[in-house]
């Protein structure tokens, strides 16, 4: 059940006091005997708050010459690109970041306006210079997405360009935390002021020009032209707010912003479903200025602060990313003959429609575990034409099925739904429903369950065979798995499979409790309910079994 604030206006006494916060990030230390205060690496980067000591100024210098000290053995050696989203502590931690790049002798690629950068022009940028330059650039991207305003955030884009495999991310996360525990015995690491850099250590990059620019290969823009749906943009006061004002002006596109301004409070925003303040544009109580707003519009589109998910609106409401995934496939797929690019990727808590649709058209789906980082290699060796997440993040090829991004871009799919409403006057609800007919209505939804920190280790580390129930809310229990399908990796928890549905259990990265997401083609949102309920009862035996 949603929160009772849930849609409506931040009201003033939940509106961050950003000079406090960013006291916080310079004055406070992480507590080293404390392991949640230490550096510590989820899906994509280190994020915490100022107000706790887990996003520090220390946390930041610590990450940031790590990865000056292990760059050079993951392949790059040219500049970093960096890049930075309006959440309030990126500004101060952007600081932090150039003084130990600069105090490392490494070159940082930074915005020729000192604008914000959100994390698809990055990666973009780094397989922009990489595709001419022997020395290999790789990147930063401090943000912590979608997250609360006083949250910070901090990710390695490697030089493929995608987040930077699990391996990596270890090595980082181990040596960061070195430093930290070092520099509280008072050794420190290269550093320098950031009025003593030097020019040539810091080069001005037109990164928003040259996304802009560059958009015509991968979106057919001529198309949106021609038929002007009337689209209303929410910006969401995030790092690519400039760029959907240059998007409007280089192709005369048809369309109003909202939520364009600058705000690290985001004093703007409406409370999400849980009565907090997050910037999720998959969210429809976030997006509830622009939903209402809906009539006066063909569709409407939003962003997250860093600009790598994405919100799609149409009369229906808000699309949920599993049936934009699916449509966007299809309409990729179909458009522009992708016959030799390969399948499509998509996680492991995404919808099995996409199975049904490419089992159909004959289309091989990579299924991966959670996380963008392994769809980058996929997409930078034009294995799949499209990956994507269920958390509504997802990136494709261009026109020719060269690379365009390895992370995630918000960006990119809300022009894609734009495209496709021009090509196929339709909105994506619609395109969905076609596809819906072939291939069953399932329902997809999400719960959490309390849990220890020693339970939620057992769920990352259990066995097929720990699941001893048979049945599921009465089906028969087709599947046990604990590894994805493509790679047979470890996807950090369980899937359960039936006939008519799946649930798969996995620890939360930053709470004392696990997420059950789960799919039911029975009996619509009862089955889906009876579905996650009984999924939640069948993991909670399995965990007391094993703690």
């Amino acid at each position: 059940m949603a929160h009772k604030l849930a849609g409506t206006p931040v009201q003033e006494q939940d509106i961050i006091d950003v000079q406090t916060l960013v006291d916080a990030y310079f004055d406070n230390a992480p507590d080293i005997t404390d392991p949640t205060q230490l550096v510590s690496f989820g899906t994509s980067g280190h994020r915490g708050t100022s107000l706790n000591g887990t996003f520090t100024d220390l946390h930041v210098a610590a990450i940031t010459q790590a990865i000056c000290d292990g760059r050079g053995q993951f392949g790059a050696t040219g500049p970093l690109f960096v890049g930075q989203d309006t959440h309030a502590l990126s500004q101060p931690a952007l600081v932090t970041v150039l003084e130990v790049l600069a105090g490392n002798g490494v070159t940082a690629m930074v915005d020729a306006d000192m604008d914000f950068v959100p994390t698809p022009s990055v990666s973009r940028a780094i397989i922009r210079y990489n595709e001419s330059h022997d020395h290999k650039a790789d990147g930063i991207v401090i943000t912590p997405s979608h997250n609360p305003p006083d949250n910070g955030g901090i990710k390695y884009n490697a030089t493929n360009g995608g987040p930077a495999d699990t391996l990596i991310t270890k090595w980082i996360e181990t040596r960061a935390n070195e430093y930290v525990r070092a520099y509280c015995e008072l050794e420190g690491f290269k550093r320098i002021s950031i009025d003593n850099i030097e020019p040539d250590q810091q080069i001005p990059y037109d990164y928003k020009g040259l996304y802009v620019e560059e958009l015509s290969s991968i979106i057919n823009m001529e198309a949106i032209q021609s038929a002007k749906p009337k689209v209303l943009v929410n910006a969401l006061g995030g790092s690519g707010l400039g760029y959907w004002r240059a998007i409007k002006e280089r192709y005369n596109l048809n369309m109003d912003i909202i939520n364009d301004e600058y705000d690290p409070t985001f004093s703007f925003m409406t409370y999400d479903h849980d009565g907090k303040v997050r910037m999720d544009c998959s969210s429809e109580y976030a997006m509830a200025d622009v939903i209402k707003q809906i009539g006066n519009y063909d569709l409407a589109v939003g962003n997250d602060p860093d600009y790598d998910r994405y919100g799609i609106v149409s009369a229906y409401g808000l699309t949920s990313p599993n049936a934009f995934l699916v449509t966007a496939a299809d309409y990729l797929f179909t458009t522009r003959g992708w016959t030799d690019k390969g399948g499509v990727g998509k996680t492991v808590v995404c919808t099995t429609m996409i199975d049904k649709w490419a089992a159909i058209k004959d289309v091989p789906v990579y299924e991966v575990p959670v996380g963008f980082k392994y769809f980058s290699s996929l997409l930078f060796d034009g294995e799949i034409g499209i990956g994507g997440e269920e958390s509504a993040g997802a990136s494709f090829l261009k026109k020719d099925g060269t690379v365009w991004t390895t992370d995630k871009d918000g960006m990119v799919m809300a022009l894609l739904a734009m495209e496709m409403y021009a090509v196929m006057g339709a909105t994506v609800d619609r395109l969905y429903n076609n596809i819906v007919e072939g291939c069953g209505d399932p329902r997809f939804g999400r719960i959490d369950a309390a849990c220890t920190k020693a339970a939620k280790a057992k769920l990352k580390q259990l066995n097929a065979s720990s699941i001893t129930a048979t049945e599921v809310d009465g089906d028969t229990i087709t599947n046990v798995r604990t590894t994805s399908l493509y790679n047979d990796m470890p996807i950090d928890g369980v899937r359960v499979e039936t006939e008519t549905g799946w649930f798969v259990a996995r620890p939360s990265g930053t709470e004392d409790l696990y997420k059950i997401y789960g799919e039911s083609y029975k009996g619509g949102d009862k089955g889906l309910i009876a579905l996650l309920t009984a999924g939640e009862e069948i993991v909670t035996a399995a965990l007391s079994d094993e703690v």
